[in-house]
């Protein structure tokens, strides 16, 4: 496996589902993505792009160079332009799906490709050609509450859903983006109208493009399900579930409910919440998360409750 990691990097994918709901409907369930990069080859020292090009890339520099400044607005005196913004702009975020938000977190460049590269010659291809037909990237999921094709069939119905949305995002923003021109004759306060288009439309490529390659992975038989004991510590009260609910049957009431449950969603064709913010905080723990990925963790616990009511 030597050669798959000088090639491309590692991936894994982790399950949570956040609500119950009978089949033939898919479970709200948030994904933590992970992609370990290769090494990177060192540049030579001599080279002229070693002397100014970020050592992170420059992607990556721009991105942390934007989330330095949208902080910057956070801390400004409030009730100026820019304050307000940033207070309209994180409650935009809290609406934003959050499916979206864990795709974005995909380095693409870095994961497993969904075909075997063909720009490779010599021994080199026939080591990575070896390394790719072992590639695996593991789904995680809790085995008191799902299963393994029933993972594999909520990750589908994701992309399924999630690949003709941000197609038809990234194309609407870049349409409307050139009509925000005539906003630039504004003194003093940039264009905003033009700096959100052009956002929402990389927003909605990084989804898109990530999107494309776990469907691509999926279709490829790349993603195999593993069961994973710790996500269980997600659930406050996992329910007892055998293999056919697991599977294909409705689901029977979840004993213990949270206190966010609503009592009256008892019936077996109703979406009902099966986790709490406290026992999130233990999936947070399990999987070390950062502190962005926990922030994105609990609005999906947010919006998957506004999607039950």
């Amino acid at each position: 496996m030597a050669s798959l990691r000088k090639t491309w990097g590692t991936m894994r994918i982790v399950a949570l589902p956040l609500t119950r709901v009978p089949p033939p409907r898919h479970t709200v369930t948030y994904y933590s993505f992970k992609v370990v990069p290769p090494p990177a080859p060192p540049l030579p020292k001599d080279s002229p792009s070693s002397r100014w090009l970020p050592k992170e890339g420059v992607v990556k520099w721009a991105t942390l160079k934007v989330d330095a400044t949208w902080g910057s607005w956070g801390k400004a005196e409030p009730g100026t332009w820019r304050f307000r913004v940033f207070e309209f702009g994180e409650r935009f975020l809290d609406k934003l799906d959050f499916e979206e938000a864990a795709l974005k977190r995909i380095d693409v460049k870095s994961a497993p490709p969904a075909k075997f590269p063909d720009d490779l010659t010599g021994e080199e291809r026939q080591q990575a050609e070896a390394a790719w037909g072992k590639l695996k990237v593991p789904l995680f999921y809790p085995p008191s509450i799902s299963s393994g094709p029933a993972a594999l069939s909520d990750l589908r119905a994701l992309l399924q859903q999630r690949i003709p949305l941000h197609n038809r995002g990234f194309y609407t923003y870049l349409i409307i983006a050139p009509l925000t021109a005539p906003f630039m004759i504004v003194p003093v306060i940039p264009n905003l109208p033009f700096f959100f288009c052009a956002w929402r439309a990389w927003s909605h490529y990084q989804a898109l493009r990530a999107a494309r390659r776990l469907d691509a992975l999926l279709q490829n038989g790349k993603i195999v399900p593993e069961a994973d004991k710790a996500l269980d510590s997600a659930y406050a009260s996992p329910p007892e579930v055998d293999a056919s609910l697991k599977a294909d049957a409705p689901p029977s009431p979840v004993p213990n409910a949270p206190a966010d449950t609503n009592p009256d969603t008892s019936s077996s064709t109703t979406p009902r919440l099966i986790v709490t913010r406290d026992s999130l905080g233990n999936a947070m723990r399990a999987l070390d998360m950062e502190p962005d990925e926990g922030k994105d963790l609990l609005r999906a616990y947010e919006q998957a409750m506004n999607r039950v009511r």
